[in-house]
């Protein structure tokens, strides 16, 4: 028997043929409840920053989405009012960027100042793509960054450009 429009049957049968409660309700996701399979525990949001580069380099772990977005816009905004060369996010460990994010990351370049650059370390190749499908990697002052050790090379790269008066 199919079920007509707007009609949902209260049981639903498995494979086996016995009757198993639908649920009533979706629960709401949480960021803590959802697995990864890369280690079996989901990565608690956390932000640390370091300042060993010359500029504020934010690492952030976990899932950047509308519950956690508005502690990385504070830290990045406390950054960005020293008017640093770039702003560097470390993202080895983040697991998620839904479009909250995203849209920091828009709002962020939107409003960088002078020769001020965002740039992504490490980022994994799913918010690469995000990324590179939204425009945001089309933008002047979004840099994606492989490594670390790519850091200092791209913050002199940065300064010379600034200096010969090729800034962004």
């Amino acid at each position: 028997r199919r079920p007509q429009y707007g009609y949902t049957p209260p049981e639903t049968k498995c494979h086996r043929g016995t009757l198993m409660p639908k649920p009533s309700h979706r629960p709401p996701r949480v960021p803590e409840q959802v697995l990864h399979l890369t280690d079996g525990a989901p990565p608690a949001f956390d932000i640390q920053i370091s300042y060993r580069f010359g500029a504020p380099l934010i690492y952030v772990s976990g899932e950047l989405d509308l519950e956690t977005v508005d502690m990385l816009r504070e830290a990045m905004a406390e950054e960005l009012s020293t008017e640093p060369p770039a702003l560097l996010l470390e993202c080895s460990r983040l697991a998620f960027v839904d479009s909250r994010g995203l849209s920091l990351l828009f709002d962020t370049v939107a409003t960088l100042k002078g020769a001020t650059w965002l740039g992504m370390v490490n980022a994994n190749p799913n918010v690469q793509r995000l990324a590179e499908m939204t425009g945001l990697t089309n933008r002047p002052g979004f840099r994606f960054l492989d490594n670390l050790q790519a850091i200092p090379a791209a913050l002199a790269g940065a300064a010379c450009d600034h200096a010969a008066g090729g800034g962004e």
